[in-house]
Protein backbone atom coordinates (compact mmCIF):
# COMPACT_ATOMS: atom_id res chain seq x y z
CA UNK A 1 0.00 0.00 0.00
CA UNK A 2 1.16 2.93 -0.86
CA UNK A 3 1.81 5.95 1.76
CA UNK A 4 -0.15 9.05 1.39
CA UNK A 5 1.64 12.04 1.45
CA UNK A 6 0.50 15.93 1.57
CA UNK A 7 2.40 18.36 1.03
CA UNK A 8 1.24 22.16 1.90
CA UNK A 9 1.45 24.61 -0.86
CA UNK A 10 2.84 28.15 -0.81
CA UNK A 11 -0.19 29.30 -0.65
CA UNK A 12 -1.67 27.12 2.40
CA UNK A 13 1.38 27.93 4.72
CA UNK A 14 1.05 32.01 4.06
CA UNK A 15 -2.54 31.40 5.10
CA UNK A 16 -1.42 29.19 8.29
CA UNK A 17 0.55 31.71 9.08
CA UNK A 18 -1.84 34.57 8.91
CA UNK A 19 -4.18 32.61 11.20
CA UNK A 20 -1.64 32.14 13.88
CA UNK A 21 -0.53 35.69 14.37
CA UNK A 22 -3.95 37.14 14.13
CA UNK A 23 -4.50 34.67 17.00
CA UNK A 24 -1.23 35.70 18.90
CA UNK A 25 -2.49 39.04 18.35
CA UNK A 26 -5.74 38.95 19.83
CA UNK A 27 -4.08 36.70 22.79
CA UNK A 28 -1.93 39.59 23.18
CA UNK A 29 -4.52 42.19 23.30
CA UNK A 30 -6.72 39.95 25.76
CA UNK A 31 -3.61 40.08 27.97
CA UNK A 32 -2.86 43.93 27.50
CA UNK A 33 -6.16 44.55 28.37
CA UNK A 34 -6.75 42.37 31.31
CA UNK A 35 -3.04 43.31 32.68
CA UNK A 36 -3.88 47.12 32.26
CA UNK A 37 -6.73 46.52 33.95
CA UNK A 38 -5.07 44.91 36.81
CA UNK A 39 -2.80 47.66 37.29
CA UNK A 40 -5.76 50.22 37.17
CA UNK A 41 -7.90 48.40 39.87
CA UNK A 42 -4.46 47.68 41.78
CA UNK A 43 -4.07 51.37 41.60
CA UNK A 44 -7.32 52.56 42.48
CA UNK A 45 -7.12 49.76 45.50
CA UNK A 46 -3.76 51.22 46.75
CA UNK A 47 -5.24 54.70 46.51
CA UNK A 48 -8.62 53.99 48.25
CA UNK A 49 -6.31 52.26 51.05
CA UNK A 50 -4.30 55.34 51.89
CA UNK A 51 -7.61 57.64 51.43
CA UNK A 52 -9.08 55.63 54.10
CA UNK A 53 -5.89 55.62 56.40
CA UNK A 54 -5.41 59.34 55.72
CA UNK A 55 -9.32 59.56 56.73
CA UNK A 56 -8.68 57.71 60.26
CA UNK A 57 -6.13 59.86 61.07
CA UNK A 58 -8.29 63.16 60.59
CA UNK A 59 -11.60 61.37 62.53
CA UNK A 60 -9.60 59.91 65.28
CA UNK A 61 -7.03 62.45 65.69
CA UNK A 62 -7.58 65.92 63.93
CA UNK A 63 -10.84 65.31 65.40
CA UNK A 64 -10.09 64.79 68.72
CA UNK A 65 -7.24 67.34 69.25
CA UNK A 66 -7.22 69.14 72.20
CA UNK A 67 -5.51 72.64 73.66
CA UNK A 68 -2.81 70.61 75.95
CA UNK A 69 -0.14 72.71 77.49
CA UNK A 70 3.01 71.63 79.55
CA UNK A 71 5.84 74.41 81.06
CA UNK A 72 8.92 75.14 79.09
CA UNK A 73 12.39 75.24 80.22
CA UNK A 74 11.83 78.74 81.12
CA UNK A 75 8.44 77.64 83.86
CA UNK A 76 5.98 78.89 80.60
CA UNK A 77 2.84 77.10 80.29
CA UNK A 78 2.76 76.39 76.05
CA UNK A 79 0.15 74.52 74.03
CA UNK A 80 1.96 71.17 72.73
CA UNK A 81 0.94 72.40 69.17
CA UNK A 82 2.70 73.77 66.20
CA UNK A 83 0.71 74.76 63.21
CA UNK A 84 2.90 75.14 59.80
CA UNK A 85 1.62 75.29 56.55
CA UNK A 86 3.63 72.07 55.66
CA UNK A 87 3.74 70.50 58.93
CA UNK A 88 1.37 70.08 62.35
CA UNK A 89 2.72 68.87 65.84
CA UNK A 90 -0.71 68.29 67.78
CA UNK A 91 -1.63 66.45 70.93
CA UNK A 92 -5.03 64.37 70.56
CA UNK A 93 -7.14 62.55 72.86
CA UNK A 94 -7.43 58.32 72.14
CA UNK A 95 -9.61 55.55 74.61
CA UNK A 96 -7.53 54.36 77.00
CA UNK A 97 -7.89 50.75 77.91
CA UNK A 98 -5.99 47.45 78.58
CA UNK A 99 -2.46 48.28 79.26
CA UNK A 100 -2.30 51.43 77.25
CA UNK A 101 0.08 53.75 79.04
CA UNK A 102 -2.67 56.81 78.95
CA UNK A 103 -5.12 58.84 76.77
CA UNK A 104 -2.91 61.55 75.29
CA UNK A 105 -1.04 60.85 72.51
CA UNK A 106 1.36 63.33 70.76
CA UNK A 107 1.12 63.40 66.50
CA UNK A 108 3.74 64.66 64.31
CA UNK A 109 2.56 64.77 60.57
CA UNK A 110 4.90 66.01 57.34
CA UNK A 111 6.21 64.57 54.15
CA UNK A 112 9.41 63.15 53.80
CA UNK A 113 10.75 61.09 50.29
CA UNK A 114 7.11 61.54 48.56
CA UNK A 115 5.40 59.76 52.00
CA UNK A 116 3.20 61.45 54.31
CA UNK A 117 4.38 60.15 57.64
CA UNK A 118 2.95 60.17 61.19
CA UNK A 119 4.58 60.10 64.34
CA UNK A 120 2.94 59.15 67.33
CA UNK A 121 4.16 59.70 70.73
CA UNK A 122 2.41 58.84 74.22
CA UNK A 123 4.75 61.41 76.32
CA UNK A 124 5.21 64.78 75.32
CA UNK A 125 7.62 65.38 72.75
CA UNK A 126 7.82 69.13 72.50
CA UNK A 127 7.47 70.96 69.00
CA UNK A 128 9.73 74.75 70.63
CA UNK A 129 12.59 71.90 71.15
CA UNK A 130 14.98 70.93 68.13
CA UNK A 131 14.96 67.74 66.82
CA UNK A 132 18.05 66.54 68.64
CA UNK A 133 17.17 67.81 71.33
CA UNK A 134 13.90 65.62 71.13
CA UNK A 135 14.52 61.97 73.95
CA UNK A 136 10.74 60.56 74.26
CA UNK A 137 10.22 57.48 72.29
CA UNK A 138 8.00 57.48 69.06
CA UNK A 139 6.62 55.17 66.64
CA UNK A 140 6.47 56.02 62.69
CA UNK A 141 4.09 55.06 60.54
CA UNK A 142 3.72 55.35 56.58
CA UNK A 143 0.26 56.95 55.87
CA UNK A 144 0.29 57.24 51.74
CA UNK A 145 2.86 57.36 49.27
CA UNK A 146 3.37 58.87 46.08
CA UNK A 147 2.67 62.42 47.73
CA UNK A 148 4.34 65.90 46.49
CA UNK A 149 3.60 67.75 49.54
CA UNK A 150 0.59 68.47 52.19
CA UNK A 151 -0.76 72.11 52.92
CA UNK A 152 -2.78 72.71 55.88
CA UNK A 153 -4.70 75.79 57.18
CA UNK A 154 -6.16 76.78 60.31
CA UNK A 155 -9.98 77.95 61.03
CA UNK A 156 -9.81 81.05 63.74
CA UNK A 157 -12.69 83.22 64.15
CA UNK A 158 -12.94 86.35 62.48
CA UNK A 159 -14.66 89.93 63.55
CA UNK A 160 -14.93 93.30 61.45
CA UNK A 161 -12.89 93.43 58.36
CA UNK A 162 -11.28 90.36 58.89
CA UNK A 163 -15.05 88.67 58.08
CA UNK A 164 -14.48 88.98 54.61
CA UNK A 165 -17.24 86.48 53.78
CA UNK A 166 -19.73 87.20 57.25
CA UNK A 167 -18.85 83.48 58.58
CA UNK A 168 -17.34 84.68 61.35
CA UNK A 169 -14.28 82.53 60.32
CA UNK A 170 -10.80 83.20 58.56
CA UNK A 171 -8.32 81.04 57.78
CA UNK A 172 -4.78 81.01 57.99
CA UNK A 173 -1.70 79.59 56.24
CA UNK A 174 0.03 79.11 59.58
CA UNK A 175 -0.54 79.44 63.27
CA UNK A 176 2.35 81.64 65.10
CA UNK A 177 2.18 81.07 68.88
CA UNK A 178 2.75 84.36 69.88
CA UNK A 179 -0.69 85.14 67.62
CA UNK A 180 -3.22 82.96 69.30
CA UNK A 181 -4.20 82.30 73.01
CA UNK A 182 -5.61 78.68 71.42
CA UNK A 183 -5.76 76.19 69.24
CA UNK A 184 -7.34 76.18 65.72
CA UNK A 185 -11.07 75.81 65.67
CA UNK A 186 -10.77 73.60 62.52
CA UNK A 187 -7.80 72.43 60.57
CA UNK A 188 -8.04 71.66 56.64
CA UNK A 189 -5.24 69.32 55.05
CA UNK A 190 -4.89 69.56 51.17
CA UNK A 191 -2.54 66.10 49.69
CA UNK A 192 -1.03 67.00 46.42
CA UNK A 193 0.17 63.45 44.96
CA UNK A 194 2.74 63.08 42.46
CA UNK A 195 -0.15 62.62 39.57
CA UNK A 196 -1.17 66.02 40.15
CA UNK A 197 -4.35 65.17 41.79
CA UNK A 198 -5.14 66.96 44.91
CA UNK A 199 -7.66 66.08 47.74
CA UNK A 200 -8.74 67.93 50.60
CA UNK A 201 -9.71 67.24 54.01
CA UNK A 202 -11.71 69.34 56.61
CA UNK A 203 -11.93 68.63 60.19
CA UNK A 204 -12.92 70.40 63.69
CA UNK A 205 -11.22 70.06 66.43
CA UNK A 206 -12.36 68.86 69.57
CA UNK A 207 -11.75 70.92 72.93
CA UNK A 208 -12.55 74.35 71.39
CA UNK A 209 -15.76 76.42 70.32
CA UNK A 210 -16.10 79.23 68.06
CA UNK A 211 -16.01 81.10 71.14
CA UNK A 212 -14.53 79.09 73.56
CA UNK A 213 -11.73 76.98 74.78
CA UNK A 214 -12.73 75.08 77.66
CA UNK A 215 -14.42 77.77 79.18
CA UNK A 216 -14.59 81.25 76.95
CA UNK A 217 -11.81 81.32 74.21
CA UNK A 218 -9.21 84.30 74.87
CA UNK A 219 -7.48 86.74 73.02
CA UNK A 220 -4.09 87.75 72.92
CA UNK A 221 -4.57 91.08 74.50
CA UNK A 222 -6.24 88.76 77.31
CA UNK A 223 -9.71 90.10 76.69
CA UNK A 224 -12.71 88.02 75.51
CA UNK A 225 -15.50 88.03 73.55
CA UNK A 226 -18.78 86.09 72.46
CA UNK A 227 -19.59 85.74 68.45
CA UNK A 228 -22.76 82.84 67.03
CA UNK A 229 -21.23 80.03 66.13
CA UNK A 230 -20.92 79.03 62.43
CA UNK A 231 -19.48 76.38 62.45
CA UNK A 232 -21.56 73.58 61.67
CA UNK A 233 -21.82 70.63 64.59
CA UNK A 234 -20.75 70.20 68.21
CA UNK A 235 -17.00 70.93 69.67
CA UNK A 236 -16.03 66.86 68.50
CA UNK A 237 -18.39 66.94 65.69
CA UNK A 238 -19.13 68.60 62.30
CA UNK A 239 -17.16 66.13 59.95
CA UNK A 240 -16.47 68.23 56.69
CA UNK A 241 -18.56 71.06 57.11
CA UNK A 242 -17.82 74.89 58.33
Amino acid sequence: MKHLRYRFTLIELIISMGILMAVTGIIAMASKSFYDGYERSAKVTRRLKEYMAIDNVMDVHIRNLIPFQWNDENGNYRFVFSGEDHKLHFTTLRRSYGNRPGSLIFIRLFVEENKLIAEYATTPRLPWKEDEEETMPYTREVIAENVEEITFTYAEKATGEDDEDGTGVKWEENWPEDEHAAVPLAIRMQVKWLDGTTEYWLRRVAGVAKDSTFGKRETTDGTTSRFSNTLEGGATGGGDSL
